[in-house]
């Protein structure tokens, strides 16, 4: 379920330097792998995670439902897979948490999770290069302190040194550890944001975030 990159880049590429993120992939029917996307206001985004344990979440409950995807490094995503239609525009959604309602995480009507996220665009320059900004980190800074997970960087950084195995473990975990259900988005006010190290959810508002 977790990529791995067997070999390295032969220089680094300027996407996610800073802060890395995590893509889904999937094989479509002619065998040829695909980056996940969500609706956007200009077309479509990648879907991206900064944590590569939440993105594995997605993934386990995907296959729960018959879907067949795989965690990859977005720094290894064709840098063309994030224009805009008119390619004009670098977009990204990014994942901040999942929709909760009286204690259960919230599906949508085909039995994906449904998602808390935010779309993210930077203007398309020669060359290509997109990092995560500060107004949608600090969505991600607002959420995580709500739930007293105020080392949320080094979090990250920890996390992403585990090995596969035991970021699997700690997803299918997470979904053990919850009950689904499905309601109505729109009325939902607060999300789920797991913090892997103690395995544990943190339930808060996303008002205001």
């Amino acid at each position: 379920m977790m990529t791995q990159n067997p070999q390295a880049p032969s220089s680094p590429r300027p996407f996610f330097s800073e802060l890395p993120a995590y893509v889904l992939t999937y094989l479509d029917e002619a065998g040829d792998t695909c980056i996940a996307f969500e609706r956007a206001t200009d077309g479509r985004a990648v879907l991206c995670f900064l944590s590569p344990v939440d993105a594995l979440i997605e993934v386990v409950q995907l296959g729960r439902i018959g879907r067949q995807f795989q965690v990859l490094p977005a720094s290894l995503v064709p840098p063309g897979a994030f224009l805009d239609r008119d390619g004009r525009g670098l977009m990204v959604d990014l994942h901040l948490g999942w929709p909760v309602a009286n204690g259960k995480l919230l599906l949508r009507p085909g039995g994906a999770m449904a998602r808390y996220s935010r779309e993210m665009r930077h203007w398309s320059r020669a060359p290509l290069r997109v990092e995560f900004d500060e107004t949608v980190l600090a969505e991600v800074a607002r959420l995580d302190e709500r739930a007293g997970l105020f080392a949320w960087r080094e979090t990250l950084d920890h996390v992403r040194n585990w090995k596969p195995d035991r970021l699997c473990r700690a997803a299918t975990r997470a979904l053990a550890s919850v009950e689904m259900a499905r309601a109505d988005l729109f009325a939902c006010r607060n999300v789920a944001i797991f913090d892997p190290e103690m395995e544990q959810w943190h339930v808060v508002s996303c008002a205001d975030a």
